[in-house]
């Protein structure tokens, strides 16, 4: 079984809570990202912030100088290195995000997208086990076989 921790990016751009929208705007730029994980100097997750997030910098100066904290998303929905890259692709699905943060022990170590998923396709093509299968084993018994 293949883990998130063998296909997640290690290198991970980060934003911290007392940085203001336009430190944020500026990373997120210079990365070519569109949205970044909020986290602590211990390195703990507090929020996401995203290019949508951030589009008030374009019609209110004002806010610029407002810190991320105010504005990021706080329901942030993680995953573990061990845990099983289906459980990363289930949560793609169901949350509708292109990123996940991954976190050891409380700490925030890496990154698995959408596109880290892909690139494990076009190695293994075999395919993920079904999310629902995994959730209801007894939904695997009513899909008739071709």
């Amino acid at each position: 079984m293949s883990t998130i921790r063998q296909i997640m990016s290690k290198i991970v751009v980060s934003v911290r809570p007392d940085a203001t929208l336009m430190d944020a705007v500026k990373t997120l730029t210079r990365h070519r990202i569109s949205g970044a994980p909020v986290v602590t100097s211990q390195g703990e997750i507090v929020g996401f912030i995203s290019d949508e997030n951030l589009h008030d910098v374009l019609f209110d100066e004002s806010v610029r100088s407002e810190p991320v904290a105010a504005f990021m998303t706080t329901d942030v929905h993680t995953v573990e290195p061990q845990d099983p890259i289906s459980t990363a692709a289930k949560f793609l699905a169901m949350y509708g995000v292109r990123r996940l943060p991954v976190v050891d022990h409380g700490r925030f170590v890496g990154v698995i997208t959408r596109r880290d998923l892909f690139t494990h396709l076009l190695r293994h093509p075999e395919p993920l086990s079904e999310p629902l299968f995994e959730l209801i084993p007894s939904l695997g018994e009513c899909v008739p076989h071709a």
